[in-house]
């Protein structure tokens, strides 16, 4: 009857660590997904950056040295995500798109950190 007893009572403690290890991992996880890439005041999900570059690869070969009509063109683009309006309606888009196509060079060091859980890129 005791082993009973005793099993019963260390089953809900296993549970309850198992439960909190599930979570603890669930944190860790969406932690280590929200990588951010920052530029001044503006702060972008690296998803977001990586849908930039591919609109940037693909409509600035159509455009020639045009700088008002790349970031007109970019900033009327409806794949363009969201968080990039408030650059769109900023003075000076141009060179914060610049710095941020110049980010292609280091892309990798962004997939890095976002398997190192790094808070920003």
């Amino acid at each position: 009857m005791r082993l009973g007893v005793r099993a019963s009572l260390q089953t809900p403690v296993n549970m309850r660590t198992l439960l909190v290890i599930f979570f603890l991992t669930c944190g860790l996880s969406s932690l280590m997904a929200n990588v951010i890439v920052q530029d001044g005041d503006y702060k972008f999900p690296l998803d977001d950056v990586k849908q930039l570059w591919a609109l940037m690869g693909t409509d600035k070969l159509g455009l020639p040295d045009d700088d008002k009509a790349y970031v007109s063109t970019l900033c009327n683009d409806s794949k363009l995500p969201s968080a990039f309006q408030p650059v769109c309606s900023s003075s000076d888009p141009l060179q914060v798109f610049n710095r941020l196509e110049k980010l292609t060079m280091k892309a990798d060091l962004c997939e890095i950190c976002a398997y190192a859980a790094c808070t920003g890129c």
